[in-house]
């Protein structure tokens, strides 16, 4: 399967294909469920994307996911599941996030073009 949109370099087309609801006037909550239906579209179409947000991948460095791997590891020796549950948020939310920064420039782009 080809590599999700996000993570190639920002292309107006694809981006406007990919996302054809969003406006320059788009809200942040309108941007922000925009995001989370293709992070969730995306993760079900490709697990691969799915494994790689589950287990940290996506968060800002390596340190980060080591201390995520840490943490889990941590909550999981306390059976502390609700602890598990709210570090996976958060690796997913850091996928999510690479979703947000790219609807955004493409609102910006579309600004720039005056669309």
């Amino acid at each position: 399967m080809n590599r999700p949109l996000i993570f190639e370099e920002y292309d107006y087309s694809k981006a406007s294909t990919q996302f054809p609801l969003i406006e320059p006037s788009s809200s942040e909550k309108e941007v922000e469920d925009t995001a989370w239906q293709y992070t969730i579209d995306l993760m079900t179409d490709d697990y691969d994307i799915l494994i790689e947000s589950f287990v940290g991948e996506h968060l800002d460095n390596i340190w980060m996911m080591r201390k995520y791997h840490n943490d889990v590891l941590q909550a999981l020796a306390d059976q502390d599941y609700e602890r598990i549950g709210k570090l996976v948020e958060t690796a997913m939310g850091a996928f999510n996030q690479n979703v947000i920064e790219y609807i955004e420039e493409h609102q910006t782009q579309m600004e720039m073009r005056n669309v």
